[in-house]
């Protein structure tokens, strides 16, 4: 009787199956994770978009009044072009058209109190998910 110096046949099946199942395992892991990664690097952009408009009103450099009835702004919007966004006196407004054409806006501004005037703000920011789909950080604030 001859002694077997190798894998059967059902053997070597047997174990590309097994490392097929792994293989697929780890892939669709490693996707998951890159796209979950890439909505939140969306989202972390997203927030400090909203987080720079906050800091305009805090600034005192955008008129409250000029957003009493709420703004929009779509995405891939000029600010260059916008007369409010100009008179700001902000020296990056190029810039901040680039930056903020991933988003869209509604900016709104309420009058909170007469004595002292204080002021509700309130700025929705819409982001495109990666793989489809629209979310929004809203950020309210009084001043």
């Amino acid at each position: 009787m001859k002694k077997s110096r190798g894998f059967s046949l059902m053997e070597v099946i047997l174990a590309l199956f097994i490392i097929a199942i792994i293989s697929f395992a780890v892939s669709t892991t490693m996707l998951s994770g890159s796209r979950s990664n890439a909505n939140n690097r969306e989202r972390t952009r997203a927030v400090a978009a909203a987080e720079a408009w906050m800091d305009r009103f805090r600034s005192y450099s955008l008129p409250f009044n000029a957003f009493a009835s709420g703004r929009d702004y779509d995405y891939g919007y000029d600010y260059t072009s916008d007369p409010i966004i100009t008179a700001s006196g902000d020296p990056n407004i190029a810039e901040i058209t680039q930056e903020w054409s991933d988003f869209r806006f509604h900016v709104e501004t309420t009058q909170f109190s007469n004595d002292p005037v204080l002021w509700r703000i309130k700025v929705i920011t819409y982001y495109k998910k990666k793989g489809g789909g629209e979310e929004d950080i809203q950020l309210v604030t009084i001043r």
